[in-house]
């Protein structure tokens, strides 16, 4: 691959590494044509697809490593790289991915690929879906992407500090992004992103995947905490807060964060 060439190139990665221990049989299957094919649209350099695909091994040996069921009817994924500064999307999981902020070493890789593989129900709701993406992104990703830049609690920190948050049940109860997670109002997509990545993040590094998986993807009436945490919904958004003002952080470049999103969203 050269920078002449100006049109998207389709590259195959081997997955041979990756499934040497893969109990699907339908995955290694589609395997031997590859698991992505990466389009790059703009003459990124062979660097920037080296790393693009590095993500994306990556992302996927973490979520093995989780236990999270993996939708591998969805291989081969197409991923489509952009220039300039749109939003990259995997349209709710259903594909295909698209890329942008590649050279800057911000694009949300293992974000996207979480929601093609762990599922996403657009019809559920968007807290735990947002959220676990966001969460695995922050823990297993190389890019500093958006909306928490590995920062999640610092931002809810001050978040509440800023008495900013959204109703925390209110954002859980939003589906089909009719509410806050909608493109009506930015300030209110923003945060209802970060207290998703951050309340995930609480409930999977306090009490595990496992429990966390159980609610994953569900509509919020059938997320059955009572049972699966020993406490209910409210309980553990109130849990969650002690939490984040009981932690010691440096806040700088979450305040800086947090203003500049601020400032461009008003």
């Amino acid at each position: 691959m050269t920078g002449s060439i100006r049109k998207y190139v389709a590259i195959f990665i081997s997955a041979l590494a990756l499934l040497n221990t893969w109990p699907s049989a339908a995955l290694a299957q589609t395997a031997a044509g590859g698991l992505f094919s990466i389009e790059n649209h703009a003459g990124f350099s062979d660097n920037h697809v080296a790393h693009v695909t590095s993500e994306l091994e990556t992302g996927i040996r973490a979520l093995k490593a989780l236990g999270v069921p993996l939708r591998t009817e969805k291989f081969p994924i197409t991923v489509h790289l952009k220039r300039g500064r749109g939003i990259s999307r995997s349209y709710h999981g259903r594909g295909p991915i698209v890329l942008h902020r590649v050279a800057g070493r911000r694009s949300p890789i293992i974000h996207e690929l979480t929601h093609m593989l762990a599922g996403y129900t657009w019809s559920h709701g968007h807290w735990t879906t947002e959220g676990f993406a966001s969460y695995m992104q922050d823990k297993y990703g190389k890019d500093i992407a958006y909306p928490t830049r590995r920062l999640p609690h610092e931002l809810m920190r001050l978040i509440l500090e800023e008495n900013s948050a959204l109703p925390m049940l209110e954002v859980m109860r939003d589906r089909r992004r009719k509410n806050f997670f909608g493109k009506g109002n930015l300030w209110h997509r923003f945060l209802a992103y970060a207290q998703s990545s951050s309340f995930c993040k609480y409930l999977i590094d306090t009490h595990g995947i496992t429990k966390f998986l159980a609610i994953y993807d569900k509509p919020f009436e059938e997320q059955d905490f009572q049972p699966v945490y020993g406490q209910p919904a409210p309980a553990l958004v109130t849990a969650w807060h002690t939490h984040i003002h009981a932690q010691r952080f440096d806040l700088d470049r979450a305040r800086q964060i947090y203003r500049n999103i601020r400032n461009f969203t008003r």
